[in-house]
């Protein structure tokens, strides 16, 4: 029994003593990276309302298992923007973290992004993770970027500029943004469009040019939708699923606007086929069961058109 008190009481001492250290000075972080020749991992948190960061926090980061994996192979920071700003130690503090989030594009909490201690992206994901094997996957492929950039440092011409897009073509879609430079060097270096990265300039352009006549469009869904319908065939797979998604919101503001003022049963087919039209920008392994739903749903037109009314009442 005294044994077992005993080596509770040890545990207490020396678990904490060996507990990542989170730094929160980005740029000291990056430093340190540079002397110890490791990455840098940001966890862009709010952590007294965000549930995923906070369960993230729990369930992957402060576990032994996690310290042991991180300790070779990362300097650890937190950027914090939480509800209490006493948390990070007042406004001035939660102001840079902010502007660090705005800095790195941060759009979803959590962010978890892996730099090099020359503030290149390597990777990283947005959201939460269950366990320590789901975190560590994205972790890895950042820390393979990692390498594949050093070496293609040592590359030079087309072979470089091959190397350069593998990285960039490797990185989460939504973390590209911070990629430019190697978008940059490839160009110089690729006049031949070797890499594709022409197209992909042309691609950016149309993208620029969407997103100008996207805002234009303004409440007008039928407008968007024709806009979105006739970029999609210009672009790639990433650009493509998020103008799905895209389509596929607006397809929902269509049906949930219809369904509000549904008279006759020209309606119910009209709501029918918009909702056929958002399947569609499913994933292709959702879809099938999507459409059953869809039958069931429609089988009866004339008693949902009743429902629609009565819900107006």
């Amino acid at each position: 029994m005294f044994k077992n008190l005993f080596m509770a009481g040890l545990a207490a001492i020396v678990v904490p003593a060996f507990a990542a250290e989170w730094m929160t000075d980005l740029d000291a972080a990056k430093t340190k990276a540079a002397a110890e020749n490791k990455a840098v991992l940001v966890d862009f948190t709010g952590s007294d309302w965000c549930g995923y960061c906070i369960r993230l926090k729990k369930a992957v980061f402060d576990t032994p298992e996690f310290d042991a994996y991180a300790a070779d192979k990362f300097i650890l920071v937190e950027i914090d923007v939480p509800n209490d700003v006493k948390r990070v130690g007042g406004p001035e503090q939660f102001a840079k973290n902010q502007a660090l989030c705005q800095q790195y594009q941060v759009s979803g909490f959590p962010t978890i992004m892996v730099l090099n201690a020359d503030n290149q992206v390597l990777g990283g994901f947005v959201g939460g993770q269950p366990n320590l094997a789901a975190t560590q996957k994205p972790l890895d492929a950042a820390l393979e970027n990692g390498k594949k950039l050093a070496a293609a440092q040592t590359l030079q011409g087309v072979d470089k500029a091959k190397a350069l897009m593998e990285v960039y073509t490797s990185l989460p879609s939504d973390m590209q943004g911070l990629a430019t430079n190697l978008l940059q060097e490839v160009e110089a270096l690729d006049t031949e469009n070797v890499t594709g990265i022409q197209n992909l300039a042309r691609e950016k352009a149309i993208l620029k040019q969407f997103e100008k006549e996207l805002k234009a469009c303004g409440r007008d869904a039928d407008k968007a939708l024709a806009l979105v319908n006739s970029t999609l065939p210009k672009v790639t797979a990433n650009n493509r699923e998020a103008l799905l998604e895209l389509k596929f919101m607006i397809l929902r503001s269509k049906i949930e606007t219809l369904s509000k003022k549904a008279e006759t049963l020209e309606d119910i087919a009209a709501i029918k086929a918009l909702m056929q039209q958002s399947i569609d920008c499913l994933p292709a392994k959702y879809r099938k069961e999507a459409e059953a739903n869809l039958e069931k749903e429609f089988a009866n037109p004339a008693a949902l058109l009743s429902e629609l009314k009565a819900q107006r009442k």
